[in-house]
């Protein structure tokens, strides 16, 4: 997953229906925060490679 896959699952999971789902869980927090930390790591990533791959053209 890329960033911005991270960034979409975790405002899923803090967006759920909660007329079908029913209130968000404090659970669900963590999993969106867990995602938003691999989204952060992610995008780290896809920018030093970017960076890495610019210095070297």
């Amino acid at each position: 997953m890329n960033a911005a896959e991270y960034r979409a699952a975790a405002e899923r999971l803090v967006t759920k229906d909660t007329a079908s789902w029913g209130p968000i869980r404090p659970e669900d927090f963590r999993k969106a925060e867990i995602l938003a930390q691999l989204a952060i790591a992610a995008a780290t990533s896809e920018l030093a490679e970017a960076v890495s791959t610019a210095r070297q053209a």
